[in-house]
């Protein structure tokens, strides 16, 4: 009889008190929970084991709710959300996710709340697969000894004859003004325009302060300077009914105090397919990531996987697998995070890891000045790497590692 995982994580559907619908589309801060669940659905399927999804686990509680769905002695539950929606199923074993990318939990239930509360919430868990050893090493400084590392599988999609991408708009940083019509370039356009130049990539959300989106552009500025045969390319994570590629000049000025013009720095907003992002990748030289913590960095994983050469820095969960000879390394600080960088941040002291600016710029100029041959072996570490770490053959072994199929 094969082993049967069920996993929850669809926050929307739950209706809980504390979180809108607007929370879980596209753009926003819990859509990446619905694409990490559906990877370790894959993976675990992968490794002949059932998957189902399951909402509000915590509701069977009695003997003969279990009973009525059916629960068997070795199924296993996966909380696939962020803790403080984290819910047992009782009359499993409970196995919960995190890729909490601080060094501090929450031990206390502030304003007296008790989901707030990271640690005795983990506690309840029998097992915790933790995305990277950053959050695995910090839940066992606080004494939770049930976590391990198994990170979800990063599955590159296949590219069907559908996914051509010269037709997806672009639009040049400029905050001096609102921008007009004629300020959109189909992405063809740009890439003829600039095909001797290096490109860098990055996918992030313009609203997330971790990805230090200023001091990405302010860094990007003062390295063009010093080699001007570069563009950025910069993927936004954005919803497109609330938040449009039109609305990133006023985003950096209003919420990143940043502004400037510039036409090697080009946004894109459309949501792409999964082809359509693998072909927009390979369109790059390097991807460019200034983030100050992640939990697991998925898009540079991917891109790495195929052949992209990171421009990192290596702190949180980037040092599971960054490192001098697939990447170049951008050095980083150590400070206090000041402002909304997680939902408890007006009562959770953290700590994050924000990139050198010098370090930035020397990293930018030493990545665009490298020789063919020091970029194709960057470039064979990088796509060997993600594949030792993070393919779904990887997670197979893993999964068999531990005894569950």
């Amino acid at each position: 009889m094969k082993k049967r995982f069920f996993i929850s994580n669809a926050i929307d559907e739950e209706k809980l008190p504390f979180i809108s619908n607007e929370e879980m589309k596209f753009g926003r801060a819990h859509y990446s929970w619905k694409i990490v669940a559906d990877l370790y659905s894959k993976g675990l399927e992968a490794a002949d084991i059932e998957t189902y999804r399951v909402i509000r686990p915590e509701i069977y509680q009695s003997k003969i709710a279990q009973e009525t769905f059916g629960v068997r002695h070795d199924d296993n539950h996966l909380a696939v959300k962020p803790i403080e929606h984290i819910r047992p199923f009782y009359g499993m074993k409970n196995i919960f996710n995190s890729g909490w990318e601080f060094p501090q939990f929450s031990n206390e239930s502030f304003n007296g709340n008790p989901l707030n509360n990271h640690i005795n919430i983990l506690k309840n868990a029998d097992q915790i697969w933790c995305w990277s050893n950053f959050t695995r090493d910090n839940l066992k400084s606080y004494g939770i000894d049930t976590a391990i590392t198994l990170p979800p599988p990063v599955i590159v999609p296949r590219v069907s004859d559908d996914t051509t991408i010269d037709h997806i708009a672009t639009l040049p940083l400029n905050t001096t003004r609102p921008p007009v019509p004629s300020d959109i370039k189909t992405l063809a356009e740009i890439l003829k325009t600039y095909e001797k130049s290096k490109v860098f990539f990055s996918i992030l959300n313009p609203f997330d302060k971790r990805k230090q989106i200023k001091s990405m552009l302010t860094a990007f500025e003062k390295a063009q300077k010093k080699q001007p045969n570069i563009i950025l390319l910069v993927k936004l994570v954005v919803d497109n009914i609330h938040t449009t590629l039109g609305n990133i000049q006023e985003i950096l000025e209003v919420h990143h105090g940043f502004t400037g013009e510039n036409n090697r720095i080009i946004f894109i907003g459309e949501t792409l397919t999964d082809g359509q992002m693998k072909n927009l990748v390979k369109k790059a030289n390097f991807y460019l990531c200034t983030s100050s913590t992640e939990g697991l960095n998925l898009p540079m994983i991917e891109a790495m996987a195929q052949g992209v050469v990171p421009v990192s820095t290596k702190a949180t969960a980037m040092a599971d697998y960054i490192n001098e000879k697939n990447s170049i390394v951008i050095k980083h600080e150590e400070l206090q995070t000041e402002g909304p960088y997680h939902a408890l941040h007006n009562y959770l002291r953290t700590t994050h890891f924000p990139p050198q600016l010098e370090s930035t710029i020397a990293s930018l100029v030493s990545a665009a000045e490298i020789s063919d041959s020091q970029y194709r072996e960057l470039s064979k570490n990088a796509k060997r790497d993600a594949e030792a770490k993070y393919s779904l053959q990887a997670f197979i072994k893993n999964i068999q590692a531990l005894g569950v199929m």
